[in-house]
């Protein structure tokens, strides 16, 4: 049974136990999926790459869900069940591809007392595939020095510039600081920042030290990167740390859980950054 039969209907008559065992199947198929591509990027640089484009655009969204995004439809850019969209006077195109993800049911209790979140499949639609497809609003372009200022305040440590650093920029747990080799480009600037930033992140929030972190920052920084449209060609996964490959699929998406919260603390004091220093409008630009 396809994991889309128990949304398609089929005038039938309504029986409980039946819509129960669909739901488990749907369920079933979509765990499978997500441990499927786990194996996949865990070897697969390629796949690696598509997932992180997939939650660099998707911050808010969980690691299940961008695995999910990323093996289905990793183009999407802006994802809606059905009656969203149609709440918006938007509508799904006939055979429009459906993208299935896992959205929280009930609070249930464990066999031993604690209590835990069941999750349910649920099948969403990108813009591309509805009405609004040409109505997409174009993503606000920042400068690199806007980008730059507002990754300065994402930091949670200070920055000092150095004539002769041997590399672009370097995050010293011991001082608490971050290094930066002056005469770089603001494109420069910017990607050596936003890994060390990274850094400073996972050993002054999470205390992961930098050593530990530093593939794990690699990765942050190329979302965050990705995100706001700055270069990326700099960024290479075709070698993936080897204990990734054959890694327990929990624990990899463990590794994968830690960056996206430390993506999404920089992209969130970023965006607060970026709002607060936003030029004011004109009365010309208003009307």
């Amino acid at each position: 049974m396809s994991i889309y039969d128990v949304f398609n209907g089929g005038g039938k008559p309504f029986n409980k136990e039946e819509w129960a065992a669909q739901k488990q199947a749907q369920r079933q198929e979509v765990y499978e999926l997500i441990d499927a591509t786990c194996s996949q990027m865990m070897s697969d640089g390629g796949a690696f790459q598509q997932y992180l484009d997939v939650q660099g655009r998707f911050d808010r969204y969980s690691v299940n869900n961008a695995i999910l995004v990323s093996a289905q439809m990793p183009e999407a850019t802006q994802l809606r069940d059905y009656s969203s969209w149609k709440q918006s006077r938007v509508y799904v195109n006939k055979n429009a591809q459906k993208v299935a993800i896992l959205e929280p049911g009930k609070e249930y209790e464990r066999d031993d007392g604690s209590k835990a979140v069941g999750y349910n499949a649920k099948v969403v639609y990108d813009i591309s595939q509805t009405s609004a497809k040409d109505r997409q609003q174009p993503q606000e372009e920042k400068t690199m020095r806007e980008l730059v200022s507002a990754m300065i305040d994402a930091s949670p440590v200070s920055f000092v510039p150095v004539d002769d650093l041997e590399m672009p920029a370097f995050y010293d747990s011991g001082q608490q600081t971050i290094f930066i080799r002056t005469g770089m480009t603001e494109e420069q600037l910017f990607v050596s920042m936003a890994k060390e930033v990274s850094a400073a992140v996972f050993d002054f929030k999470h205390g992961e030290s930098r050593d530990a972190s530093d593939f794990k920052s690699f990765c942050v920084a190329y979302m965050v990167s990705s995100r706001y449209g700055v270069d990326t060609r700099g960024f290479n996964f075709g070698r993936l740390p080897k204990e990734y490959d054959g890694m327990d699929t929990q624990a990899f998406k463990g590794e994968l859980g830690s960056m996206r919260d430390v993506l999404g603390e920089i992209q969130s004091d970023m965006y607060k950054s970026l709002e607060k220093n936003k030029p004011a409008k004109s009365k010309e630009q208003e009307r």
